[in-house]
């Protein structure tokens, strides 16, 4: 690897922290397909969300996220409220950090076993296409080096996903793993590749006479290097009407979000304040998304619109 390429790789860790070599976001627990294959059609209605985040606002050259999501289940004649069910779904999304981009589009299929009363096992996998480059236009090196210049800006790599995912009426656990293929940065260097990033996720709900709701949830980032991250959220959902929540991220952030429905559509914000080392100058984190379902509201089957979400 000659110089220009090795300072190149320095600056991606530099922004990537490492660990971060996929995009993360604060407000995961009300988008569980975002994060796990096989939530695709597990609803029995159409859902699409979008979502930008911006991450540590204001420092030059800091992450910033886009995603748009679709799932829907298959419609197709069942036997029986047992028999399984079938469902596919659509990601795009696009990280910008520093002089480097990932822009990434997937498909995912998924299919889900009613093993009881509203209880529900399901498989899912996501196939596709990523691009990862770097703009060296804008890349400076202490010595002059043509090779910088001169050197691959774009890799188009595969791009595999699968997960496993277990509900009852008011308890999930989700387990993924991404980046399946390990694609390898050939025009950097041999060890420069995407490792395996596994998450597991867990939550439950706790109701009350007045149709209002705690939901704690808890998701756990196991990187390629480094340690695992850890989210805690705590949410208080009213009547399904407006959700707000506080979490806390172990590596780097204290989180604040707010959720308003409006028939079937949502629109939810939420703030990180930063406990890392970066807080010094201020560079907190926002997230906002937009979602829309067809699922009828306050249902009471899981299957039907999750009570987890």
């Amino acid at each position: 690897m000659n110089k220009g390429k090795f300072i190149i790789v320095c600056c991606l860790f530099t922004f990537a922290g490492f660990t971060q070599q996929i995009a993360q976001y604060s407000q995961w627990s009300l988008n569980q397909f975002a994060i796990n294959p096989a939530m695709a059609g597990l609803k029995s209605c159409l859902d699409v969300r979008a979502v930008y985040r911006m991450q540590w606002a204001g420092f030059e050259g800091a992450p910033q996220t886009g995603l748009f999501t679709i799932n829907a289940p298959i419609k197709a004649q069942r036997n029986s409220l047992n028999s399984p069910y079938h469902g596919l779904g659509a990601k795009i999304e696009r990280d910008q950090f520093g002089h480097f981009y990932n822009f990434a589009i997937s498909a995912a299929y998924a299919i889900h076993f009613p093993i009881a009363r509203d209880k529900l096992l399901s498989f899912g996998v996501s196939a596709g296409v990523q691009q990862f480059g770097f703009n060296q236009s804008l890349v400076t090196t202490i010595d002059p080096d043509l090779a910088v210049a001169e050197s691959s800006s774009n890799f188009l790599l595969p791009l595999i996903g699968f997960g496993a995912w277990y509900n009852s009426k008011n308890f999930f656990v989700g387990a993924s793993v991404d980046q399946l293929a390990r694609n390898n940065w050939g025009d950097i260097g041999f060890n420069s590749r995407f490792g395996l990033h596994m998450k597991l996720t867990s939550g439950t709900k706790i109701t009350f006479d007045n149709n209002n709701s705690v939901l704690p949830a808890l998701l756990i980032r196991i990187p390629p290097k480094g340690p695992a991250s850890v989210d805690l959220h705590l949410m208080f959902d009213f009547t399904d009407r407006f959700l707000v929540g506080i979490g806390y991220r172990n590596t780097d952030a204290l989180i604040a979000m707010v959720r308003l429905r409006l028939e079937k559509f949502s629109v939810g914000y939420s703030f990180d304040f930063i406990t890392s080392a970066i807080r010094g100058g201020n560079f907190h984190s926002h997230e906002i998304s937009l979602m829309y379902n067809t699922c009828r509201s306050r249902s009471n089957s899981s299957s039907a619109c999750p009570l987890f979400e």
